[in-house]
């Protein structure tokens, strides 16, 4: 026997009574006139319902490709106990703090501040530090809220930032007042801001050979927040609250990273009263603590040879 397609629809010699349609509906209760119409709809013949393809559902799932001329970086801040020398000497070995210019680092050292550059795999004691892995699964029932995971020991954040554009590293909380010494070739000089935080702007060049020069630049923001106007994208201006800002331009931080290398900063151990101890150090119940902050390379711009080839 020859399959057939069939598909099911009303008989067209099928007699109708001749009862007027309003009788014939009055004397059905809601319940069947719902019934005969699903029915109907059901045997009015075939439907073709379309289904996403394969490459629908892929143009769906498919990740947030970065921007072509943005530099795309990984930004780490790492708190550690005061205590804990070994951890520092330990990571400042593997450091390469020649990446930076001796001049450079001279003013920064003279400010209580250190810095260098981790190339390729990272050390083993930092690759530890910054395991963001929690020690307990997020779904177990006996997860309590702790200071620990209020106030984490690492802080992470991906962005992207164009040639034109800037972003700001929280390096302390808001505090009511700081008092710091800062150090130049004509010596020590004291200074007090009240309502004070530091701060790091973080801005990008680009640089021969896929390469992107790295610049950090410390800032003191303090004083009441009030409105200012600041110049935006597209030569808008706009009204921001913010700050008053202390830059801090000669110690500027700049260094040439190739994809996948860190920036990393810190202060000296015994840098009390400084511009480093400031940004990179804190006291929680009475505790000394120790902060890093660390910028990773990520992705930069495809080469414009490459992308005119």
């Amino acid at each position: 026997m020859q399959a057939e397609n069939l598909c099911l629809t009303p008989s067209v010699h099928m007699q109708m009574p001749t009862v007027p349609l309003d009788s014939r509906l009055s004397t059905l209760d809601p319940v069947k006139i719902c019934t005969i119409f699903v029915v109907l709809v059901t045997l009015s013949g075939c439907h073709q319902f379309e289904t996403p393809s394969t490459d629908d559902l892929q143009a769906l799932l498919r990740s947030v490709e970065s921007s072509p001329k943005s530099v795309t970086l990984e930004i780490f801040q790492l708190r550690f106990s005061g205590n804990n020398q070994a951890l520092v000497v330990d990571l400042w070995q593997q450091i390469d703090e020649q990446r930076l210019t001796t001049a450079s680092r001279q003013e920064l050292i003279r400010n209580g501040f250190r810095a260098g550059v981790v190339g390729g795999t990272l050390p083993d004691s930092l690759a530890e530090a910054l395991n963001l892995q929690s020690e307990m699964p997020a779904s177990s029932p006996s997860r309590l809220l702790t200071g620990q995971s209020v106030r984490p020991n690492v802080t992470r954040r991906v962005l992207q930032l164009g040639n034109e554009e800037h972003a700001t590293i929280h390096a302390s909380e808001l505090r009511q007042q700081i008092d710091l010494l800062v150090g130049n070739e004509s010596g020590l000089h004291g200074k007090t801001f009240i309502q004070a935080e530091a701060a790091y702007v973080l801005r990008t060049e680009r640089s021969a050979g896929q390469q992107i020069v790295m610049q950090l630049t410390p800032e003191i923001h303090h004083g009441e927040l009030r409105n200012r106007y600041m110049a935006g994208d597209q030569g808008m201006i706009l009204m921001i609250p913010s700050r008053e800002h202390e830059v801090y331009g000669d110690l500027q931080i700049r260094a040439e990273l190739a994809p996948g290398e860190l920036l990393v900063v810190g202060c000296l151990p015994s840098s009390s009263g400084s511009l480093g101890h400031v940004f990179h150090t804190d006291r929680q119940q009475g505790r000394l603590e120790h902060k890093l902050v660390l910028v990773r390379l990520l992705q930069v711009p495809p080469s414009e040879i490459l992308a005119a080839e």
